[in-house]
C-alpha cells in the first residue's frame, strides 16, 4: 500500500505527526515562562555573571566522579540553587502535567485519523478525506481507548511499586518482591495492551462506541487466534527490524532516519496489516473487488445501526483536481498502467517542486506571517543573550568541524530539517499552535546564537546554507498557518472536510519539494560551509 498509494497513506501519517506535535507545546511554553521569570527577577543575570567568573575550563577537566556542589564556588552554587524556587518548580510540574493530558488527547485524535485513513485506503477510497472525516466522528472512543491504555500502564506499575516499597521492611524481601512484582507488572501490561490492540479497528470497521470496541477487541484473540498470532509476529518483526536499523543508524551518526522510518513506514505498515486482519479484507486495495465479501455487504453495529460498505466507499471520480495532479505518486489504476517506480519517484519530487513554487506564489500572506513570527523571536533571542556580551570565538579548526568527509552529518542535517519542516506544516492542524511554537523556537535559537557569537563568525558559519535553509523553514511555517486557517474555516462552517483534505494533500506535495531544497542546504552546510568559514575567518 505504501508503494502503491503513498499520496493517500503518507499525508495521513504526517497529519498524525502534526497532531502529536501538540504534546510538546505545554513544555516549551512552560520553559519559556520559566526563562522569562528568571530573566525578569534578575536570577538569570546572576547565574550568567557567576558563570563568567567561574573557571569553566577547570570544571570541564574535573573527573565526573569529583563533580558536585563542592566543585562550584559558593556564589555559583547559590545562583544555581536559587533557580529551583517553588514557583519555578510549580511551573515545570504544571507544564509536564498539561503535556500528559494533551498527549492522551493527541493520541486519540491521531489514531482516529490513522485507522480511518488506512481503512479507506484498503477500500481504494480517498484515505486523506476518510481520515479527516473519521477524526470528527470517532475521536471520543479513541480518546477513551487512549485513557484505557494509560490505565493499564498504571495498573501494571502497582505490583512493581509494592515490591519496591518492601525494601523499607527488609532488603531481601524487597529484592524478591521487586523481582516478582516486576514480572507481574510486565505480564499485566503486555496482556492488557494486547487485549486492546484491535479496539481502534473495532470502532472504525464495526462502527461501535468505546464499550463495544473494548469488548470486540478483547474477544478478537479468541475468535481469530491465527490472525491474532500473525499480528504479534509481524509487529515483533517490524519493530525488531526497526530497532536493528536504529542501532545501525545510531552507529553511523544518522539516528534521525529512525524518526522518519518509524512514523512513515513501520507504523503505517503495522496499522494496515492489523486493520486488514480485523476487517478480513485484502491487504492490497486492488484486490478488494475479488474478496469474498460483497462491496455492498451490511455491517451491523452494537447499537443496531447498519452500515453498508457502499456508505463508506466514496467514488473517486469526483475527487478534486489537486488529487488528480498527484497521479505521479498515487495513481489508482492497475499496476500494468503505472509507470516504473523510479519514474514515479522522480515525478513525485518534480511535482513537489512545482507545488512548492505554486504555494509561494499563491500564498504570500501566511509565509510573511511565519517570517514575522520567526523574526520577532530572533530579535527576542538576540536581546536576551547579547546583553551578556560573551562574543564566543569559533574555536578549533573550523574547516574540519564536521571531519574530512561528513556524509553522516549531511544525512543527519537533511533528515532533521525535513522533520522540522513536516512538524511545522502539519502542526497547522492544531490551529497553528505547534507551527507558531516551531517558528518561535527556531527564530529564538538563531537570535540567541547571534547574540553570543561574533557577527563575522555567525555570518561565516550560517549564511552559506542559511540563505536556503531558513527560507525553507519559514515557507513550511507559512504552509502550517495556511492549514490552520483552513481548519478554522471547517470549525466555522465556511470550509468543508474535502477542502481540508485537499490542503493536507497539497502539504504533502510541498513537503516533497522542500525535501529537495533542504537536501541542497544540508549538503552545503556539511561539505561547503566549514571551508567557506575557514576562508573568511582565517
Amino acid at each position: 500500500m505504501l508503494t502503491e498509494r503513498p499520496a493517500s497513506v503518507l499525508p495521513v501519517y504526517l497529519l498524525v505527526v502534526g497532531i502529536s506535535a501538540v504534546t510538546r507545546v505545554p513544555v516549551l511554553v512552560g520553559l519559556a515562562a520559566i526563562i522569562g521569570l528568571l530573566a525578569a527577577d534578575g536570577r538569570l543575570d546572576t547565574l550568567f555573571t557567576e558563570l563568567q567568573a567561574a573557571d569553566l575550563e577547570q570544571l570541564s577537566e574535573t573527573p565526573q566522579s569529583e563533580l558536585g556542589p563542592e566543585a562550584l564556588s559558593p556564589a555559583l552554587e547559590a545562583a544555581v540553587l536559587d533557580l529551583f524556587s517553588p514557583e519555578i518548580v510549580a511551573l515545570f510540574v504544571g507544564a509536564v502535567g498539561t503535556a500528559i493530558v494533551v498527549s492522551i488527547l493527541a493520541n486519540g485524535f491521531g489514531n482516529a485519523a490513522a485507522i480511518n485513513g488506512i481503512y479507506g485506503c484498503l477500500y481504494g477510497t480517498d484515505g486523506v478525506r476518510d481520515a479527516v472525516d473519521g477524526v470528527g466522528r470517532d475521536w471520543k472512543p479513541f480518546v477513551g481507548i487512549a485513557l484505557a491504555q494509560v490505565g493499564i500502564l498504571l495498573l501494571g506499575a502497582v505490583p512493581l511499586a509494592i515490591g519496591a516499597g518492601l525494601f523499607s521492611v527488609s532488603p531481601v524481601a524487597g529484592t524478591a518482591a521487586t523481582l516478582v512484582g516486576g514480572l507481574l507488572s510486565v505480564a499485566i501490561i503486555i496482556v492488557g495492551l494486547l487485549l486492546l490492540a484491535f479496539a481502534g479497528q473495532a470502532v472504525v470497521v464495526d462502527g461501535v462506541g468505546f464499550g463495544g470496541a473494548l469488548r470486540r477487541s478483547a474477544g478478537f484473540p479468541f475468535r481469530q487466534p491465527i490472525p491474532f498470532v500473525a499480528y504479534i509476529l509481524v509487529t515483533l518483526g517490524v519493530f525488531g527490524a526497526l530497532s536493528v536499523l536504529g542501532g545501525l543508524f545510531g552507529a553511523l551518526g544518522v539516528s534521525q532516519l529512525t524518526g522518519i522510518l518509524s512514523p512513515l513506514v513501520a507504523i503505517p505498515f503495522v496499522d494496515a496489516f492489523k486493520t486488514a486482519l480485523y476487517a478480513d479484507r485484502p491487504f492490497s486495495p486492488r484486490a478488494v473487488d475479488q474478496h469474498q465479501s460483497s462491496p455492498t455487504e451490511t455491517q451491523v453495529t452494537d447499537g443496531g445501526d447498519q452500515r453498508t460498505v457502499d456508505d463508506m466507499q466514496t467514488a473517486t471520480d469526483d475527487e478534486t483536481a489537486a488529487d488528480h495532479e498527484e497521479t505521479a505518486v498515487d495513481d489508482q489504476s492497475p499496476a500494468a498502467d503505472k509507470p516504473p517506480y523510479r519514474q514515479r519517484f522522480v515525478g513525485a519530487f518534480r511535482d513537489g517542486l512545482a507545488a512548492l513554487g505554486g504555494f509561494v506564489r499563491g500564498h504570500p500572506v501566511p509565509i510573511l506571517a511565519a517570517a514575522a513570527v520567526f523574526g520577532l523571536a530572533a530579535v527576542g533571542g538576540w536581546q536576551l543573550t547579547a546583553q551578556y556580551a560573551l562574543d564566543l570565538p569559533p574555536g578549533g579548526d573550523v574547516g574540519e568541524i564536521f571531519g574530512t568527509f561528513p556524509l553522516a552529518v549531511f544525512v543527519m542535517l537533511a533528515a532533521n530539517n525535513w522533520l522540522v519542516s513536516a512538524t511545522a506544516i502539519y502542526g497547522g492542524i492544531a490551529l497553528g499552535v505547534p507551527t507558531a511554537v516551531d517558528m518561535l523556537l527556531n527564530g529564538f535559537i538563531v537570535g540567541a546564537v547571534y547574540g553570543v557569537v561574533e557577527p563575522l563568525t555567525f555570518a561565516a558559519l550560517v549564511a552559506p546554507h542559511g540563505v536556503i535553509e531558513l527560507p525553507a523553514i519559514i515557507i513550511a511555517g507559512g504552509l502550517g498557518f495556511h492549514l490552520a486557517v483552513t481548519v478554522a474555516g471547517v470549525f466555522r462552517g465556511t470550509r468543508t472536510s474535502t477542502e481540508l483534505a485537499d490542503v493536507l494533500r497539497l502539504a504533502y506535495r510541498v513537503l516533497l519539494g522542500l525535501a529537495v531544497v533542504l537536501v541542497i542546504a544540508s549538503f552545503i552546510e556539511a561539505f561547503l560551509t566549514p571551508a567557506i568559514a575557514e576562508l573568511v575567518l582565517q
